[in-house]
């Protein structure tokens, strides 16, 4: 499509300004016609060439964003022609991914392949759609017409949690400094461990595993590395109810437990345990059953990167009949929910002492921070002060209804949002040392 340039429209006022002189002067009416003749020959003639000009854009590296993290889309640009072109790209986008600047403007020489980046950041996590870009493309000298046309086609883009922190733990796992990750080291308990290999020792190391003879030999000190002797099993179960749904940070309450399940999983794979996922409202929506490997864990990935919250109650009930049916081999199993609602919680304490008698149970929910907030006071008026004690009194209820869930053999894990994976990482982590499975 030709599309007037901004010469063509200074152009086109300089005329109306003749034809209301030619009110005056009546010889100005033939002096604007002809200049208009003139300026809609130019703007036809260098829209013409310009639509004829051989010019390539694509997209590159679209496939896959990460979640609330600043990211680029890569455009390439291709001149094929003979003469100097400029592009401007405008580029819609759908509201989970946002951009301060949807516009683009790259000169491209003739033959030259050049490529350009649009600074955007996710906000939704799950599969989108980019619709496609408009294209423009105009003459740098004189701006007489512009060519545009759309990309062919929209992307089909998926944004999933962001898992650079994976890479983090995989690097300072290698380098055995996991505790400035955050992830505690607890000391072997028991029997259940098999020697794997020895290694230099590094001082975030149980100096009880020295192997002092290799020391001598090597005459640096040595290590014995142990690991389990077998596999064990590992189930996520994530709750995609409406308390689910509720605002948390930059985020909502399933983002922070999907992106502690992502982190688990991986952890989990690295010390050779078999992962599973369960993913539950009313009904069981989907079960993969445990395995080992990358493989294991990307179908989990996937299992997780859409899953959006329902309104409506979740039932555990439903959830522990899926495991008692098909999950019989004893697993830790992480059940990743909200527990700030009575109704939910006494359903929580009525149905999982059905199974935690053969599995280990890890109840795991984020703490409200508004209403600890609030409990903390202060309070200036009596308003305020009935709002402390509602408070405390929500929370004292809370924990009553937790301190009930382990007594009847369930483990709770409350955390901050900012904490959730560590302590989800380091309650795995310590199950497994304590051979608690």
């Amino acid at each position: 499509m030709i599309v007037a340039g901004r010469t063509s429209i200074f152009a086109a006022v300089m005329i109306a300004v003749l034809l209301l002189a030619a009110a005056v002067e009546p010889g100005f009416v033939f002096v604007a016609i002809a200049a208009n003749t003139l300026i809609l020959l130019l703007a036809v003639a260098q829209g013409i060439r310009l639509s004829g000009h051989k010019v390539a854009v694509s997209r590159e590296k679209w496939a896959h964003l990460a979640l609330n993290r600043e990211q680029t889309l890569v455009y390439r640009l291709e001149n094929k022609g003979a003469r100097e072109i400029l592009v401007v790209i405008n580029q819609p986008l759908p509201p989970s991914i946002r951009a301060d600047n949807n516009q683009l403007i790259s000169l491209v020489g003739p033959g030259e392949a050049v490529e350009v980046g649009l600074d955007v950041k996710p906000v939704t996590r799950g599969p989108t759609m980019i619709p496609p870009a408009l294209v423009d493309i105009k003459s740098p000298a004189m701006d007489w017409a512009t060519w545009r046309f759309a990309m062919e086609g929209a992307a089909a883009v998926t944004i999933y949690p962001d898992t650079k922190s994976l890479t983090e733990y995989d690097i300072l796992r290698h380098h055995r400094a996991l505790g400035r990750f955050g992830v505690h080291r607890l000391r072997q308990i028991g029997a259940g461990w098999e020697f794997e290999h020895l290694r230099e020792y590094t001082p975030d190391d149980d100096y009880r595993n020295i192997n002092w003879k290799s020391t001598a030999r090597r005459r640096i000190p040595i290590t014995n590395v142990f690991q389990a002797e077998k596999s064990q099993n590992v189930l996520l179960c994530v709750e995609r109810g409406r308390m689910m749904g509720a605002p948390m940070g930059d985020g909502i309450v399933l983002d922070k437990a999907i992106d502690a399940s992502i982190m688990l999983a991986h952890v989990a794979n690295r010390n050779a345990d078999r992962v599973g996922l369960a993913v539950f409202k009313d009904t069981v929506d989907l079960y993969l059953k445990p395995k080992r490997g990358v493989a294991a864990t990307n179908r989990i990935v996937e299992g997780l990167v859409s899953l959006t919250p329902e309104a409506v109650f979740p039932s555990y009930g439903a959830l522990v009949d899926m495991l008692r049916a098909r999950n019989k081999t004893r697993s830790m199993v992480f059940l990743f929910t909200d527990v700030n609602d009575p109704k939910l919680a006494d359903d929580l304490r009525r149905v999982l002492p059905l199974v935690s008698r053969r599995h280990v149970m890890v109840v795991v929910s984020l703490l409200d921070p508004t209403l600890a907030r609030v409990a903390g006071g202060p309070a200036r008026d009596k308003r305020e002060v009935y709002k402390v004690l509602a408070a405390r009194k929500l929370l004292s209820e809370r924990e009553g209804r937790l301190m009930d869930l382990r007594r009847r053999g369930v483990q709770v894990l409350e955390a901050s949002e900012d904490s959730l994976t560590l302590a989800v990482i380091n309650r795995y982590m310590e199950i497994k040392k304590r051979q608690l499975l």
